[in-house]
């Protein structure tokens, strides 16, 4: 009996590490079945096959696809930050579309690396081409890039 019962175990914790995506959060998790969405609120991660993220607040659309919860569009609100590889992305808000892997951050972004550090008003990461388009807010402000400064050379 104990043997069934830690194969179970095994098998939930094992589906649940593998798993291509999902959503945790703190304070409330809505799921709208009939609008196929989920609003997420307090302490939120999203995570998928791509990228993980941290927010205040998201809202996710998605698609039911061979019996499975699709993430098409995921909306992130205040205290973004997404880890993506060996980067970093920060900002207020963030849109991620998965038909054409972009993520697009809004309001203070940054990108922190392990070579720099990039920072503006508007980020948009092209995930699958490995493009890094980075914008100002208007004519009056920067864009800016710090390099990390190799002692060796």
């Amino acid at each position: 009996m104990i043997k069934i019962l830690f194969q179970i175990i095994f098998l939930i914790f094992f589906s649940i590490a593998h798993s291509e995506s999902f959503v945790k959060a703190s304070d409330s998790l809505i799921w709208d079945s009939e609008n196929q969405n989920y609003t997420a609120n307090g302490n939120v991660i999203f995570k998928n096959e791509k990228f993980i993220a941290y927010s205040d607040k998201m809202i996710a659309n998605y698609i039911e696809e061979n019996n499975k919860e699709i993430f098409t569009i995921v909306e992130l609100f205040e205290n973004v930050v997404i880890e993506f590889k060996d980067e970093i992305f920060k900002g207020n808000h963030a849109i991620y579309t998965r038909n054409n892997n972009l993520i697009k951050l809004t309001g203070d972004v940054s990108i922190e690396s392990p070579t720099r550090l990039l920072t503006g008003y508007e980020l948009i990461a092209d995930i699958d081409n490995n493009k890094r388009i980075l914008n100002s807010a208007d004519k009056d402000s920067l864009v800016e890039v710090l390099l990390e400064n190799d002692t060796n050379n």
